[in-house]
C-alpha cells in the first residue's frame, strides 16, 4: 500500500476518533511493510494542518483536538492568573514546533477578535 493511501486511511480514522495509536492502527489495517519514520515525516511535512504526531511518535492526533486542548489550557491559565508553561506536563506529549504553531494561531485569532470592533468603528 502506498504512503498516500495510508495517510488517507489515517485521515478517515482521525475524522471519526480524533486520535489513533500508530501501531494499533497499522496492525488493524494489516499494514506491514511501512517504515514508521517515513509516515511520521510525511505527516509532519505535508499533513501538519490536519494531523499532529506526539513526541514519542506513537500516536496521531487531529490538529483540531490539540488546538482546542491548547486553547482550553490557555484560558484556564488566564482564569487562574497563571503564566502558561509549555514545558509543563500538560504539553509534554507534543513537539515544541507544533505547540508554538498552535499557540500562534490562537494568538492571531484572539487579536483578530479584539481588532474587529476597532475596524468596524473606523469604517463608519
Amino acid at each position: 500500500m502506498e504512503l498516500q493511501e495510508i495517510i488517507g486511511l489515517i485521515l478517515e480514522e482521525i475524522k471519526k476518533k480524533n486520535y489513533i495509536n500508530i501501531s494499533e492502527f497499522l496492525t488493524a489495517k494489516n499494514i506491514k511493510n511501512l517504515k514508521t519514520k517515513d509516515l511520521i515525516s510525511e505527516i509532519q511535512t505535508n499533513q501538519n494542518e490536519e494531523l499532529i504526531v506526539n513526541l514519542k511518535n506513537t500516536e496521531i492526533f487531529s490538529y483540531d483536538l490539540v488546538y482546542n486542548y491548547c486553547k482550553l489550557k490557555l484560558f484556564d491559565s488566564l482564569d487562574k492568573n497563571y503564566d502558561i508553561d509549555l514545558d509543563s506536563d500538560d504539553f509534554k506529549e507534543f513537539y515544541p514546533f507544533d505547540l508554538i504553531r498552535t499557540f500562534c494561531r490562537i494568538d492571531s485569532e484572539f487579536f483578530n477578535y479584539l481588532i474587529e470592533p476597532l475596524n468596524s468603528r473606523n469604517t463608519h
